[in-house]
């Protein structure tokens, strides 16, 4: 097994492709942009173009768009890996046209390590197949015809591309370079009667904790709902925010509160601001957390801790197993193992974090 561990560019650019997708399996790497489709299968068949899904469709996100303002150096130094490790003969940028001030650090770079789409500003650029037709020259044809006379619907691979997100990205440059597996997921609360905060919040955190932090009164709030996800493609989160929960997945991009009752595409025209403390972090900051071991296309990962057990902060709690799609899962918090059932890994924090990090957010409005 390939080693998750530090590396410079030059020693990730000598890694074989075989060893890179290795990493990105045992590193836990799904699509961060919703889908969550295990990464490294789509780099055991490289194509010639990768396009990064920089649109960050959903009404009111700013997550995806701060990630690249501060991790820019990183995005560079993965792009010029990846065009080393896979061949790619291009990389390609799809960005909103109403976001070309937000992205024009990138333009100033882009002299043949990768270029810039600016494409309509419109929802429908988040997904895929519509994303290629707009930023390329390709179209994925819509139906496939297999050797055995069957049919498939078409794959951006059918017109030489994989599609990234700009989290999934950020997540494969945290392990070819910095040997970190994936733990935590960026995400916003905001709502209509909420001015929109960005969090790194560890894997299987309480939604009702996350949301106590960001400065909300669940135990008076009764009267909405949380939505996992934004007003377009979401899930229902909490139906009625103080009695039941939710937690972070890997596929969980914002908490969006909204009256209960109400279509969360009544505010598809939400308007926010970026935060202008960017994106904080809750990593040791929360009670507890409960961590899946599998996922939507996952088949679970064989757990390698058991209930009592004391873990540390990314410390390997799940191995892949070799059927289907499945990938490595790690600690996203310190704690004790409470335990190990349905599937999902629990683990304690004990109430101190949550406190702390309550306090702190006080402290940060009161400022």
């Amino acid at each position: 097994m390939v080693e998750l561990k530090r590396r410079s560019l030059e020693e990730v650019k000598a890694l074989s492709k075989e060893e890179a997708v290795e990493i990105m399996r045992q590193a836990g790497i799904v699509g961060a942009g919703g889908g969550g489709f295990p990464t490294y299968f789509k780099y055991k068949n490289p194509q010639p173009m990768l396009l990064v899904n920089s649109t960050e469709s959903e009404p009111g996100y700013w997550a995806d768009k701060l990630i690249h303002r501060i991790y820019i150096e990183d995005f560079l130094k993965l792009y010029e890996a990846m065009k080393a490790i896979f061949g790619f003969e291009q990389i390609r940028m799809g960005v909103h046209e109403k976001d070309r001030e937000w992205y024009s650090d990138y333009a100033e770079h882009a002299d043949g390590l990768f270029d810039i789409a600016y494409v309509p500003d419109k929802y429908s650029l988040g997904e895929e197949k519509t994303l290629i037709k707009h930023a390329t020259d390709k179209k994925v044809p819509r139906r496939v015809e297999m050797p055995d006379g069957s049919k498939r619907p078409g794959l951006p691979l059918d017109a030489g591309i994989i599609v990234n997100n700009t989290e999934t990205l950020h997540n494969i440059y945290n392990a070819l370079f910095l040997g970190k597996p994936v733990t935590t997921k960026f995400l916003q609360v905001f709502g209509p009667e909420f001015e929109l905060k960005v969090f790194e919040v560890p894997l299987g955190a309480s939604a009702t904790e996350v949301l106590k932090i960001a400065g909300v009164d669940v135990e008076n709030s009764s009267h909405l709902s949380v939505i996992d996800g934004g007003p377009y493609l979401n899930e229902m989160g909490i139906e009625e925010l103080g009695k039941g929960d939710c937690f972070v997945r890997r596929t969980t991009n914002g908490f969006l509160l909204i009256p209960k009752g109400v279509p969360s595409k009544e505010f598809a025209d939400i308007k926010t601001k970026p935060p202008e403390n960017g994106v904080v972090s809750l990593v040791g900051k929360v009670s507890g957390v409960n961590v899946p071991l599998g996922g939507r296309f996952l088949k679970p990962a064989t757990p390698l801790v058991s209930e009592g057990e004391r873990v540390s902060y990314e410390q390997k709690i799940g191995d892949p197993v070799d059927e289907g799609f499945s990938v490595g899962v790690w600690a996203s918090a310190e704690g004790e193992v409470t335990a190990v059932e349905d599937e999902v890994v629990s683990i304690s924090c004990g109430s101190e974090s949550r406190e702390a990090a309550e306090a702190e957010a006080r402290a940060e409005a009161a400022r």
